[in-house]
């Protein structure tokens, strides 16, 4: 432990180690603070990165302005992404899943929460870059910096996690995070609860049916006739709630939707668009763990009925799935156009069965 030493600048930890006559500077610093980064970095041998997320790369362009032959190690897809973004070539070093060095060892993680993470182990350490982040003496800060930044990857939180349990971890240096007076990464619970914590929160919610999120916007009462007729044939099969955007709290609808394992939508059409209210919902879905999510748009319109054919067609790109056409009507809904309704549900509920059986 003693061959560790800790670095904070900003708000940022970055670490150093000497291992084996070599000594490694861990982690990075945001350009402006690269005169700290680099008065402890110009002194070793090799720099790790853990992420080249932007922010982390700005005092290494710093350093290699005045040791351009550095070491540096990290995983492929950030020694391609590195170079990109400093511009210039680099002594790349390629860190490989569980490769030891000088008796670090690492290990790929990615989505923790940029593709290219890795993390490093040396003497019951963990450096694990951004994931345990934010520590400010209590879980409230953790759990805040996990919202935040990490809970978008929660199959790739569950499967690191599970991984690092079956490691002898004595303490997490994160890249963010409270550090104590005596040097040493303030952790109060022990790495062992650190990461039950991330199982918790990253733990899929139990459904014990399917639910549907049916969110809509109407002008004139005729959209909201066609989501009520949508919501009745829905509740034959899954849960589901209703948001009326006009009404309902963003922050409620945006949960619902991400939390739903399908999506309804009903808009009305205004000068050629949907309303923003329903821009602002679509605009904040989560699309890491929504991809391939069902989804069916309808609405009444009085000339082109643009809105509705534009959320559709928006809703595709993001690579969420289509289950059956849109379903537009003109003006006030007739019996017929409630039937086309019933028929467009009862496509969306075959495919989710479909869906479900695989």
């Amino acid at each position: 432990m003693s061959a560790i030493k800790i670095h904070t600048t900003g708000g940022y930890n970055f670490y150093t180690i000497t291992a084996e006559g070599k000594s490694f500077v861990i982690g990075g610093v945001p350009e402006k603070y690269s005169a700290d980064y680099i008065n402890i970095a110009a002194s070793c041998d090799a720099a790790v990165l853990l992420t080249s997320k932007p922010e982390f790369t700005g005092g290494l362009g710093e350093l290699l302005g005045i040791k351009p032959d550095i070491e540096i190690y990290s995983g492929s897809a950030a020694l391609r992404n590195i170079k990109e973004i400093l511009n210039r070539e680099i002594n790349e070093k390629l860190i490989k899943d569980n490769m030891s060095l000088c008796g670090i060892r690492f290990m790929v993680m990615p989505n923790l929460h940029w593709v290219d993470t890795v993390m490093a182990i040396y003497d019951g350490v963990l450096f694990p870059g951004e994931a345990f982040s934010g520590f400010d003496g209590s879980a409230v800060g953790l759990k805040k910096y996990y919202d935040a930044c990490i809970a978008v990857n929660k199959p790739y939180v569950r499967s690191a996690v599970e991984r690092l349990m079956d490691e002898n971890i004595s303490a997490i240096y994160p890249a963010y995070g409270m550090t104590c007076p005596q040097g040493s990464v303030c952790m109060s619970a022990l790495p062992e609860e650190v990461f039950n914590k991330y199982l918790e929160w990253s733990a899929d919610a139990e459904h014990k049916t399917r639910t549907a999120a049916l969110v809509y916007s109407s002008e004139y009462g005729y959209t909201k006739e066609l989501a009520m007729r949508a919501e009745a044939k829905l509740k034959e099969y899954c849960d589901v709630t209703v948001y009326d955007v006009k009404t309902a709290a963003e922050a409620d609808i945006i949960d619902g939707v991400n939390a739903a394992d399908m999506l309804i939508i009903g808009t009305n059409t205004i000068n050629r668009n949907a309303p923003q209210a329903l821009w602002r919902v679509i605009t904040q879905i989560d699309l890491v763990n929504k991809k391939g999510m069902l989804y069916f748009v309808f609405g009444s319109f009085g000339w082109a009925g643009d809105g509705i054919r534009l959320i559709d067609k928006t809703l595709t790109a993001m690579g969420m799935r289509c289950a059956v056409k849109p379903v537009d009507v003109l003006f006030k809904p007739t019996e017929k156009d409630m039937e086309r309704i019933d028929k467009a549900i009862e496509r969306i509920i075959e495919y989710d069965n479909k869906n479900c059986a695989r």
